[in-house]
């Protein structure tokens, strides 16, 4: 380096200097700006610089470690050539030595030479290496290129994993979605909202991967067929409309088990909706049993009818596999399907519903399977073996509850004979009177007069029919009335049909062993024994055909008609027919065989695939010789006139508080034709409390039938007064809607007791209020239902409504707190005209 290109340079808050080369012209723009910078942080500080004692005064080492400091870079040294100049030039060091001790004052210029700032520029800009230069300008565009490279990487990925999940996740009938590899499928709305949402094949491990079915093994017309080696086959489908006015759309699901120990199971996320539907629910601790059926905790069991006293199964007397949720998607369960479900089961929010072929009462040998020591399914036998379970069940969605409920419900009028449409006008005008003996009362007849007496002349002008309930039979099963209890009935019974009454009896498909009926059901079989031939009883599936013995109520010894068998049916129907000749009776109420009642193992001529059909089997002997007035147990609506009884309840507050959410789920499941238990519920031979018998009668006003036990008479003129402004009521405002919405139902199938959100489906409000109802969608009820009550919270729907104590009009579509109704009052509302404005 030459001498002429250097500068001595003062540094900052030291007594050193340091000599850099001067920049040449063409340096870089980022290199004058650092020097610019420093230059500038320099001029604003003015402390004097004191040169030290030898030559090295302005040493470059400590001015490299002094600038370090400020600027976070470090200056070269001087190189040899530097030092060998400055030796040649006493000049040049002299000034230097001079500059050493001068103060640092930017604007001082001395002999014209540059002024510190423009020094220090220079002897910083030759310091700065040009790769620290050159570093900004390339870790910028180094970072830029990598920032790309991850963001090309990023959207290559996520195009890649939603292209394959959208690949999963297949739409099919632009309302249905399902994903292979999770097997969850959702169901969507109208709208474009999720329905459903189901977990498909739960019963084995999602890890196992799915494949086409062959083309042998795909049902007709489906979309949809894949398989789980070993595991399942599960097939989709759409079905088409039942006709033009059907608005629903329903598709269908068909799971077959390819494995003896796999049973199909689906399950669907109940939260985030109500579900109703099912039918009675058996030992619930709430307040509202099975209304909504979120309410409900019943582990996985057989869906069939069951009995409290059984209590096999968490489900009651009265079912309906149909499945309905508070976003309008229903699931309705073929009755080839040996249904097993559970709801709720540890609190899971799943409706689980499970193909299962075995296990009582879906439990029924062949013959031949025994001697064989062969292992086939329920009602296997060798001619026509069950290998695997099916499930097979519909979806349906609509626009809203109304319009589902509306596409799936059934018409009775189909072959209704008008004499039949009598009956059920009848039923409806007039009470039921159930008469119910004493087994050791040898003086029934006349209690049964004096009975019959008190109703005469009361506030109802029609005595309508008397039911002579159970134990009439000296055995049961006898068809015959006691004769050491009843001497005299067949003159007792035509006085009373004199007074106007109709009268029925009560009759159980059960026969006890030692009973006169049973004797002549062996000597039938005896009869008509051939190779072809089965037995009058439904028998054991071991050795020689004995009967299959079960119990009812007491009693051990009993057996059951094999009413699958036709010629069993007619002689069944032969006995009866017996009975209602001798008696001149007017039709029975039958209490049916529930399926937890049947025997553990059993065969029939005829496979049953759901135990609870039996029943149904029976009415049908029954009908061809007299009028079904009502039956306790059900899977399907019977045909009218046959009414559907709901299970008896106790004589409690509780019970009384149950029997609408009964109504109301029996109701929506397909039942509109409903007859409720005797009001004050079953007491035991003893009078219900009196509060709750009135408030019960109050329920019972606005309900198909009314049913009496205790006579309102039996009280006092209190209750009496009560009773016959409730029947004047009943005869005025309420009977003319129940008659008009029972003949609608007839035709539409639609509910006449129906929730508050068949006047409107998109109230939320409205969706699990369990406590009142409506008659058609003019009337609706909200009794009182709690002992000492004289108060209660309304909720009405949107609309005026006209209150039937006071007469004011009330707007809806908001609750009424602290509604008042005395003792003898009932809270209901009728709907005003259209138009009306408060």
């Amino acid at each position: 380096m030459n001498d002429d290109n250097q500068q001595t340079v003062p540094l900052l808050g030291s007594s050193l200097s340091y000599s850099a080369g001067i920049p040449s012209s063409g340096d870089n723009q980022q290199h004058v700006r650092i020097v610019n910078n420093l230059a500038m942080a320099a001029t604003k500080t003015n402390i004097a610089v004191t040169p030290t004692d030898d030559d090295s005064d302005c040493d470059t080492i400590t001015s490299r470690t002094l600038l370090k400091k400020k600027t976070e870079f470090v200056l070269p040294a001087p190189s040899n050539a530097d030092v060998e100049n400055r030796k040649n030039d006493p000049e040049a060091d002299q000034t230097d030595k001079a500059n050493c001790t001068t103060p640092l004052n930017p604007n001082n210029q001395k002999n014209g030479s540059p002024s510190f700032t423009d020094r220090l520029k220079d002897k910083i800009s030759n310091a700065v290496p040009n790769v620290i230069q050159k570093k900004p300008r390339e870790y910028k565009l180094k970072a830029f290129v990598g920032f790309l490279f991850l963001l090309v990487v990023f959207l290559v990925g996520f195009a890649y994993i939603f292209y394959y999940q959208q690949l999963a996740r297949k739409t099919y009938f632009e309302r249905i979605r399902f994903t292979k590899e999770d097997r969850i499928i959702r169901v969507y709305d109208d709208y474009g909202l999720e329905a459903l949402r189901g977990h498909m094949g739960a019963s084995f491990p999602t890890s196992q991967k799915s494949y086409k079915c062959h083309e042998r093994d795909r049902p007709p017309n489906s979309t949809l067929c894949l398989e789980w080696m070993g595991r399942g086959r599960l097939s989709l489908a759409q079905t088409p409309n039942k006709n033009q006015d059907d608005k629903s759309r329903c598709y269908r699901v068909i799971w077959q088990s390819l494995s003896a120990d796999t049973y199909p199971t689906d399950c669907y996320e109940m939260n985030n909706q109500l579900w109703f539907g099912a039918g009675a629910v058996l030992g619930q601790q709430h307040d509202f049993a099975g209304w909504p059926l979120n309410r409900a905790e019943v582990p996985i069991s057989p869906f069939v009818t069951g009995s409290e006293v059984r209590g096999h199964n968490g489900w009651g007397q009265v079912l309906r596999r149909y499945f309905m949720n508070s976003k309008a998607a229903a699931i309705i369960v073929d009755d080839s399907t040996p249904l097993w479900v559970s709801v709720n089961a540890n609190q899971s929010q799943l409706l689980c519903l499970q193909s299962r072929s075995s296990g009582f009462p879906f439990f029924d040998h062949g013959e031949e399977s025994i001697v064989s020591n062969t292992s086939t399914k329920r009602n296997g036998t060798k001619n026509n073996p069950i290998v695997h379970s099916v499930l097979n069940y519909t979806i349906c969605t609509a626009a809203d509850l109304e319009t589902l409920l509306t596409s799936l419900a059934d018409a009775w009028w189909d072959g209704l004979r008008k004499d039949e449409m009598e009956v059920v006008k009848k039923l409806m005008e007039d009470p039921v009177w159930r008469f119910q003996p004493r087994a050791d009362d040898n003086q029934t007849v006349q209690s049964l007069m004096k009975y019959t007496n008190s109703i005469v002349g009361s506030v109802w002008t029609s005595p309508g029919y008397l039911l002579i309930d159970t134990p009439w039979e000296e055995r049961t099963g006898d068809l015959e009335f006691d004769p050491n209890r009843f001497q005299g009935l067949s003159e007792a019974l035509e006085i009373i049909h004199r007074k106007g009454f109709k009268v029925a009896v009560t009759v159980r498909p059960f026969v006890s062993t030692f009973s006169k009926t049973y004797k002549s059901g062996l000597d039938f079989q005896l009869s008509n024994s051939s190779a072809d031939s089965v037995g009058t009883w439904i028998r054991q599936p071991y050795g020689e055909g004995s009967p299959a013995l079960t119990s009812y109520n007491g009693d051990h010894s009993l057996a059951l008609a094999d009413v699958t068998s036709r010629n069993i049916s007619e002689w069944v129907a032969d006995h009866l027919n017996t009975l209602i000749k001798n008696y001149e009776l007017d039709g029975i109420f039958f209490e049916s065989v529930t399926a937890d009642y049947l025997p553990h193992y059993y065969v029939t001529a005829k496979p049953l695939t759901d135990p609870s059909k039996l029943s149904s089997l029976w009415v049908d002997a029954a009908r061809q010789v007299t009028t079904v007035l009502s039956v306790t147990s059900a899977t399907q609506m019977p045909r009218l006139p046959t009414f559907v009884a709901i299970p008896r309840l106790p004589s409690t507050w509780e019970g009384l508080t149950h029997l609408l959410p009964l109504v109301l789920t029996l109701s929506v499941s397909g039942y509109p034709f409903l007859i409720p238990p005797p009001v004050g519920g079953i007491s035991n031979l003893t009078k219900p409390d009196k509060e709750l018998y009135i408030r019960w009668l109050q329920v019972s006003t606005f309900l198909p039938v009314m049913q009496f036990a205790t006579i309102p008479s039996s009280y006092d003129a209190e209750v009496e007064r009560m009773a016959s402004n409730l029947t004047g009521l009943r005869q005025s405002t309420v009977l003319p809607i129940l008659q008009r919405y029972g003949g609608s139902s007839v035709f539409d199938g639609l509910p006449i007791i129906r929730p508050l959100w068949m006047l409107d489906p998109f109230d939320k409000e409205g969706l699990d209020v369990a406590d009142e109802f409506c008659v058609g969608d003019e009337l609706l009820v909200a009794p009182v239902l709690e002992p000492g009550a004289r108060e209660r919270e309304v909720y009405l729907p949107k609309g005026v409504w006209k209150d039937g104590i006071d007469g004011s009009l009330r707007k809806g579509g908001r609750w009424i707190h602290h509604y008042r109704a005395k003792l003898d009052q009932v809270p209901f509302f009728t709907r005003a005209a259209e138009g009306t404005r408060l």
